[in-house]
């Protein structure tokens, strides 16, 4: 039953919620998206007309001796009709998009397959290296020209995603949100926060106004209700383990965990609610521990019918923390008489936090509206605050007429029945946290143009300094501007490029390293997520969330320190140096204790002083990516090929042609007569198979002496493992070294690097217009190949600093 403080604060929820979302459904009804019309090709002046007739001797001729036969008909295979390729008078005029596509797979070498042709007039062989480097030339050479003055090309409006909602409302509030209730995004181009695959849905605006009413709440302080909260983790949502029969199981050594947000620091409570299938001599054992620390150790006799309740204590300073139960103590011995002395697991039915237990006191954003507020009358002082935090969340001006406006709804909203003591002011707070953060000012990244560029005549105009400053922000801290940012803004600074770059060098310095890390890093390189991999238990049962944590972290770590120290791109494949906790050091086979490492967190090592295997692999001997392209029961040449040509490489290979069989996961039963490496072979046979399969496992299976936990390894069920392989254009790859090797040589590398983070930068897929964008940055990271070179040279670019003409993502009037 509430109490009559609890009922009063209900209710004023319940009228700033009404206010709320009349506002958004408001919004709902305009369209979010930017509406911008691609410019038609002009027609191909005579000089790019005469250079592709004194070309089609040879480039038109390999169009049509290697790909009519299959590309005659829009309704071919691909969906591709190359016909215009073949024609002087119709190349220059082709459609970009078109002439991108082939680009790209003559790029890659993936096409034409290398299959008999039907004609035999037409069974030449494979075009040759020439043939391949003239073509690409030509198809360069026409999207060049297509691009030239074909302006910036539009976006979506952005919204902003799960992540940076959550970096958002820590860098303003200061304190740590769960925004797991969120939808999902959506991913696309391999990246989670491109405004063409953010969807908008009231369901999402429901949600918002949720959170934002969870961040008034926690942010103001009011002695009435400042009483413990409590976090329930459900079986379901726990991370380890087997979820079933009413609670999370293990059946062998593990660890079950869950992340809990904390309003602030304080002190808290861990409940653990535990119980086991008894068997043995002993009863179930757990270590209960607090961010991968023990904490104590608990025998747990109770069955899963009647769990029983274990608790510590703690102090924590941070925003997360991860409980986590480790079953110690696994028994099994199928031999025994009595069928229910055979077998001992363990079960976690629920994980709780509860606090904080200790007195709270006001948050330095409760003291900042305060003291705003106190300034002059109830209304002016509110618009006073509310000018300050809209100005913050909102990353603009606000206008006083504007705050004032905001002030009458949050009077409004906490209704008649508030004086003014300090219980109005704290409501009149919270709805004003409420209005900032449930605005669509908020979720989405408005851009406008720069006030006097309104009349000019090019096809893309200058945005403004904010509009600017959310770029950076977006790009650099996946957050929205900070203080200093906005300050900059303000003053003109961002209009300029030096000004901008001296921006770059502080956000760096102040964390974007790291949030370049973890947000952009782990998804080119896919292991954003790992925690969520099962790798099957009877064969890695070691492998805890724990650890796939630890594995991520590693990758990120030294991602970071690249990018900090400003070193060579293609060194991430090549440096010795890494980042390891003890459990992870244990994972690879070596003793934390002889490698000096910290009992906690993360230490520096030089694996080539430890007579680590090739310890000069860079990322390519990392446990993360080695995971995840891994099968649950072992290693995937092919999933590692396919990544090396879609992260490192840009050449992603196509779909496989319909009807082809694809390769079970579990290829157990056939390894019983035959090796992965043989059935490989005689699934290249289809020779609508080799065409990708020849290059895409070669790459991977120079990777084999890596097993599917990313550990060092000589053979496979008794077999030697063969990690040598041949690209189909001669070149031999003996191991993780020749990968490396052959990598680090590529031009490819730097410009599918230059790609991927050109695509994250901009929140958006790149087009044919993009290509001479994009060549620049690759001829860039040529003379240059740091992250940091990329970035200066994108944030100073027309394609960040400028916005279309006809785009439409106004804010509606």
């Amino acid at each position: 039953m509430m109490s009559r403080q609890e009922m009063r604060t209900h209710r004023r929820m319940r009228r700033i919620r009404g206010v709320w979302l009349l506002a958004l459904s408001v919004f709902l009804v305009f369209p979010v998206l930017a509406v911008v019309t691609p410019p038609r090709a002009a027609d191909a002046p005579a000089e790019i007309v005469e250079i592709a007739s004194s070309d089609r001797s040879a480039f038109a001729e390999v169009v049509d001796i290697h790909c009519l036969e299959c590309h005659r008909r829009a309704d071919d295979e691909g969906g591709l009709d190359l016909r215009e390729l073949a024609r002087a008078d119709k190349i220059a005029s082709a459609d970009p998009a078109l002439l991108l596509a082939v680009r790209d797979r003559l790029r890659a070498r993936d096409m034409p397959p290398r299959k008999p042709a039907v004609d035999a007039n037409r069974s030449l062989g494979p075009p040759t290296e020439a043939e391949y480097q003239h073509g690409v030339g030509v198809l360069g050479e026409l999207l060049a020209f297509q691009a030239t003055g074909a302006g910036v090309p539009g976006v979506v409006l952005r919204r902003l995603n799960r992540f940076e909602v959550a970096n958002a409302i820590e860098d303003v509030f200061e304190i740590t949100v769960d925004v797991s209730s969120l939808p999902a995004d959506d991913v696309g181009h391999g990246f989670d926060h491109l405004g063409e695959v953010l969807a908008t849905s009231p369901l999402l605006f429901e949600k918002i106004v949720d959170l934002a009413e969870s961040v008034a709440r926690r942010s103001i302080f009011d002695a009435d209700t400042d009483l413990p909260d409590i976090q329930r983790i459900a079986a379901r949502a726990l991370d380890g383990g087997r979820a079933m029969r009413g609670g999370r199981w293990l059946s062998t050594r593990g660890e079950i965990s869950g992340q809990v947000q904390l309003s602030r620091p304080g002190r808290y409570r861990a409940e653990f609610d535990l119980a086991g299938q008894q068997a043995g001599p002993d009863p179930v054992r757990f270590e209960l521990r607090l961010d991968g620390i023990a904490i104590e150790r608990v025998e747990v006799p109770e069955s899963p019918s009647n769990p029983a309740t274990h608790v510590f204590e703690f102090e924590h300073v941070g925003h997360a923390a991860r409980l986590s139960a480790f079953f110690l103590n696994d028994y099994y011995r199928k031999n025994d008489p009595d069928p229910k002395n055979r077998d001992r697991n363990a079960m976690v039915a629920e994980i709780r936090l509860v606090g904080p237990l200790d007195a709270g006191e006001p948050s330095r954003m409760q003291r900042a509206l305060e003291a705003r507020m106190n300034r002059g009358g109830r209304r002016t002082g509110l618009a006073r605050a509310a000018r300050w935090l809209l100005e913050r969340c909102w990353s603009r001006p606000i206008e006083s007429e504007e705050a004032l406006a905001v002030a009458d709804v949050a009077l409004g909203s906490v209704g008649s029945d508030q004086d003014d003591g300090g219980d109005a002011k704290a409501h009149l707070m919270q709805a004003l946290i409420v209005y900032a953060i449930a605005s669509p000012e908020f979720l989405f990244r408005i851009e406008r143009p720069q006030a006097d560029a309104e009349f000019a005549d090019d096809e893309s105009i200058p945005l403004d300094g904010h509009s600017v400053a959310g770029r950076l922000a977006a790009f650099l801290t996946a957050s929205i501007p900070d203080e200093a940012l906005l300050d900059s803004a303000r003053g003109g600074r961002l209009d300029s490029r030096r000004g901008i770059l001296r921006e770059v060098d502080r956000l760096l310095r102040q964390g974007g390293a790291r949030s370049l890390a973890e947000r952009f890093a782990t998804q080119w390189l896919h292991v954003e997520g790992l925690e969520r991999l099962e790798p099957d238990p009877a064969r890695f049962g070691d492998i805890s969330v724990a650890l796939l944590a630890d594995m991520r972290e590693e990758t990120i770590r030294v991602f970071e320190e690249l990018v900090e120290q400003d070193r060579s791109i293609p060194s991430l494949f090549q440096d010795s140096t890494s980042w390891w906790s003890p459990a992870l050091a244990t994972h690879y086979g070596l003793d934390p204790i002889e490698l000096d490492l910290r009992p906690s967190g993360f230490s520096r090592v030089d694996l080539s002083e430890v007579g680590f295997p090739q310890a000069d692999l860079g990322i390519l001997r990392h446990a993360s990516v080695l995971s995840v392209t891994s099968n649950p029961t072992r290693t995937s040449p092919v999933k590692r090929g396919k990544w090396v040509m879609e992260s490192l490489l840009d050449c992603p290979p196509p779909p496989p042609p319909p009807g082809v069989a694809q390769l079970p996961d579990d290829l157990a039963s056939e390894k019983e007569a035959q090796s992965l490496r043989e059935i490989l072979e005689a699934h290249r046979r289809d020779p609508d198979c080799a065409s990708c399969h020849l290059r895409m496992d070669a790459l991977g299976f120079a990777l084999e002496p890596l097993d599917a936990v990313g550990r060092w390894r000589v053979e496979e069920e008794g077999r030697p493992i063969d990690a040598a392989a041949t690209l189909p254009d001669g070149r031999r790859i003996d191991g993780p070294r020749g990968l490396r090797d052959v990598l680090v040589q590529d031009p490819a590398l730097l410009r599918s690097f230059a790609k991927h983070l050109l695509i994250y930068a901009l929140g958006r897929g790149l087009e044919w217009r993009d290509e001479p964008l994009l060549d620049g940055l690759a001829a860039e990271l040529q003379a240059r190949p740091t992250v940091r070179a990329a970035i200066d040279f994108i944030v100073v670019s027309d394609a960040f600093r400028r916005m279309p003409r006809s785009v439409g993502n106004e804010q509606p009037d």
